[in-house]
């Protein structure tokens, strides 16, 4: 079994076409060999040096990161810098790594799907016909219920210690939307409310953009960019499916620079 095996598989799961025009050169094997014979499968969100260490004491020379670790161009890499340590291990120990972004988001049980299902949407939209490039958002109705409720429900099955809100806490609730990752723009916020949705679940909301929602009485919960990770539970049951003989991690390095306090 060659890492280009699995490549050529999860490029079927999420074809590389799905990216954003900004993202396409940044997604695939950005480090590595195809044809090196596959070790073991680590999945994260990021790349880091501890991340790195992990793979190497499990035998894992495939790396699946979300995020890309070389996301803009490199002047200088120097032996005692975080990416220089990091690229250092990598070439040592002939750690490929393979990265999918947007195409994650946006295509078929990717990121957004994996959050829609576990926000409790009910017959969520868009199905598979609809998966289409920058088509992040994912919408569907839920138990109806008032916004402080449904704020505390994604607190605690995303496990995150805090949420931030924006709207009436009584506000009852019924149809929702959720963009992982940076989603809180205004464009999304009318997206959102052109589909008739009466709140966004999303992360990186700003300031202008939580008053824009108030003004046009539209609801928010913003959360950690890191609940994309989320995606690593279903996907691992896939590739475990498909790969038996090849060990496959989840990593159990929290890469979430954040902490809530």
């Amino acid at each position: 079994m060659k890492v280009k095996n699995v490549v050529k598989y999860l490029e079927e799961l999420f074809p590389l076409h799905l990216a954003s025009d900004f993202d396409y050169t940044k997604i695939g094997l950005q480090i590595g060999n195809s044809d090196l014979e596959l070790t073991g499968i680590l999945l994260s969100l990021d790349l880091t040096e501890d991340v790195v260490l992990e793979a190497i004491n499990k035998n894992a020379n495939l790396i699946v990161t979300h995020h890309p670790f070389i996301f803009n161009p490199l002047q200088k890499i120097t032996f005692t810098s975080s990416v220089g340590k990091i690229l250092n291990l990598l070439f040592k120990y002939q750690i490929s790594v393979y990265v999918m972004h947007t195409n994650l988001d946006v295509g078929l049980n990717g990121v957004n799907d994996s959050l829609a299902r576990r926000l409790g949407f009910i017959d969520y939209q868009p199905k598979e016909e609809d998966v289409i490039p920058d088509n992040f958002i994912r919408y569907g109705l839920i138990q109806e219920q008032c916004l402080i409720s449904y704020a505390n429900f994604v607190k605690k099955t995303l496990n995150l210690s805090g949420v931030r809100v924006v709207g009436n806490f009584d506000k009852i609730i019924r149809k929702v939307a959720v963009i992982g990752g940076s989603g809180g723009k205004i464009s999304e916020i009318d997206r959102a409310i052109a589909l008739g949705c009466d709140l966004l679940v999303t992360g990186e909301v700003s300031h202008h953009s939580a008053h824009y929602a108030i003004t046009n009485d539209f609801s928010l919960i913003e959360v950690s960019h890191g609940v994309e990770k989320f995606v690593f539970d279903d996907l691992i049951v896939q590739l475990q499916k498909k790969f038996l003989e090849i060990p496959i991690y989840l990593t159990n390095v929290n890469t979430d620079p954040f902490i809530v306090i």
